[in-house]
């Protein structure tokens, strides 16, 4: 299977989960995925597709995915000299700041607009982001190294 293949119906899947479970984010684990088998030139075609996607998708003005997505990179950049990317400890902490930077942009994002939000509403997508995005990770990751990684290993 080919990349291009692979992420077009990674991103088609994504959209559809995220249709059927309102408030997570399938594009993070993706995001991450890119960064981790330093597939730059994947992500930089990938990253501005699914930030128009997710705010196309959104209810909040232009910025809130583009922020949410710039700060797991900085997360990312940040953890992966002191944490073994390998590591389930690793996932996690990276899940776990997607809840809670997800809450935080949202906030501010709607705080600076002056807009009135529900914060359980908030609080219950970032817990429901928390616990899906290392599943879509794990999935995505054992899909992608059994598929696709061993074609480009031969090339």
């Amino acid at each position: 299977m080919s990349e291009i293949l692979w992420w077009t119906l990674y991103t088609l899947c994504g959209i559809w989960i995220q249709g059927a479970i309102p408030g997570v984010d399938c594009f993070g684990p993706g995001l991450l995925l890119c960064l981790q088998t330093e597939r730059f030139k994947s992500l930089f075609w990938l990253a501005p597709i699914w930030v128009l996607l997710q705010e196309g998708a959104g209810s909040l003005p232009f910025g809130s995915a583009l922020l949410y997505y710039a700060g797991l990179v900085y997360f990312f950049l940040l953890i992966r000299p002191y944490i073994n990317i390998t590591s389930p400890m690793y996932i996690l902490s990276i899940s776990l700041f997607a809840g809670l930077w997800h809450f935080g942009v949202v906030h501010l994002l709607s705080s600076l607009q002056g807009i009135h939000i529900l914060s359980q509403q908030i609080l219950l997508q970032s817990v429901r982001i928390t616990a899906v995005f290392p599943v879509i990770w794990a999935l995505a990751s054992l899909i992608y190294y059994f598929r696709i990684a061993p074609s480009h290993a031969r090339s």
